[in-house]
């Protein structure tokens, strides 16, 4: 697929070297994920292009183009208004998986909407394979505010608090079993969260003040349906951006939530930006922890009280954008092409 790059957004991206960013060494080459599920599920794999960013679009149930930035939203917020859209565009088609259970719908269960690097565009793809690699993309490459960053929120939003669907609760003796094979013990107060929800979900869609992610998915939990819900399966695999230090415990539009399970702060949880700038191919998980992990929540507890509803200016963002036609689904020939059939558009 073609992508058009006016003169600054290719500055942006070639002012920093290629092979900088995550899995660019592969560049015109193939990426096969180190999981053996996900190889069997996807077995084409993916393709980075000659920049050294993933081409998404075989594997994208839904693409959009988005307007340019508007004047003013520093890059979370558009990160924010950009999901947001995309989900009323999705809703809007009349996609089977598509869902609104309020006034904002959700991402699709299992599914992120993965920032197209250079250009505007979002493509809808299996957050199990978008999860599985570090590697960069369209928010890493936009030009955009960077000066500031997290959500501008109104006067008297600090009391708009996300309510909690929980699954199910579970036994002491199955999350003492996962414990062991995790070979760690859950700091209480998500612990607690486990036990009480197995991963619970937001009603409504939720943002944290201080960054630019989406609570939207049920986070992992135990013996769930797929085995990318698990707690101690996903861990298995995200280890080029974790050390044994934390515990990943759920995605998010935007990266994952983890937990500090061990030494100082234990219990403590942070956001990993999918996306990052700032990431390298040569960065290992030590450095990753170091520096770019962003603390959003003293426990778990903590974290989730942190979290609001998407406030009225953003969501003004998004309207006008979808109703004026500033943001369009795309019809790519090549989109969903190595989908299994269940999951193609």
């Amino acid at each position: 697929m073609s992508i058009d790059l006016d003169p600054g957004t290719l500055w942006g991206i070639m002012s920093q070297p290629r092979e900088e960013f995550p899995v660019s060494s592969l560049a015109g080459q193939m990426f096969q994920p180190t999981n053996p599920e996900l190889r069997a599920l996807y077995p084409d794999g993916v393709y980075i292009d000659l920049r050294g960013f993933p081409d998404w679009i075989p594997y994208a149930r839904a693409v959009v183009e988005m307007p340019p930035p508007p004047p003013g939203l520093a890059v979370d917020e558009v990160r924010v208004t950009d999901v947001l859209a995309a989900n009323e565009l999705l809703l809007l088609a009349a996609d089977p998986l598509a869902e609104r259970r309020g006034p904002v719908p959700h991402t699709p269960e299992g599914w992120v909407w993965a920032h197209l690097a250079g250009s505007r565009r979002l493509a809808l793809v299996p957050s199990s394979l978008h999860d599985s690699f570090r590697h960069g993309g369209g928010v890493a490459t936009l030009e955009v505010n960077r000066h500031r960053t997290g959500l501008e929120l109104p006067t008297g939003s600090a009391d708009e608090y996300v309510p909690l669907v929980p699954l199910q609760e579970v036994s002491e003796a199955a999350v003492h079993k996962v414990e062991e094979h995790l070979n760690v013990r859950l700091p209480g107060s998500y612990r607690g969260f486990v036990m009480a929800t197995n991963g619970g979900f937001p009603r409504h869609p939720g943002v944290h003040p201080e960054h630019g992610f989406i609570v939207d998915q049920p986070f992992f939990g135990i013996a769930r349906n797929s085995w990318f819900e698990e707690l101690s399966f996903v861990n298995m695999w995200v280890s080029d951006r974790f050390t044994h230090d934390f515990l990943a415990v759920g995605p998010v539009q935007g990266g994952m939530i983890a937990v500090k399970v061990h030494g100082d702060d234990s219990g403590s949880v942070w956001y990993w930006d999918d996306d990052d700038r700032n990431d390298a191919e040569r960065y290992d998980a030590e450095y990753i922890c170091g520096h770019l992990l962003h603390r959003c929540g003293d426990d778990f507890e903590d974290f989730w009280a942190s979290l609001r509803l998407v406030p009225e200016p953003l969501l003004g963002v998004v309207r006008s954008a979808v109703d004026n036609g500033h943001a369009q689904l795309v019809d790519d020939p090549d989109a969903g092409a190595s989908l299994p059939p269940a999951e193609q558009p």
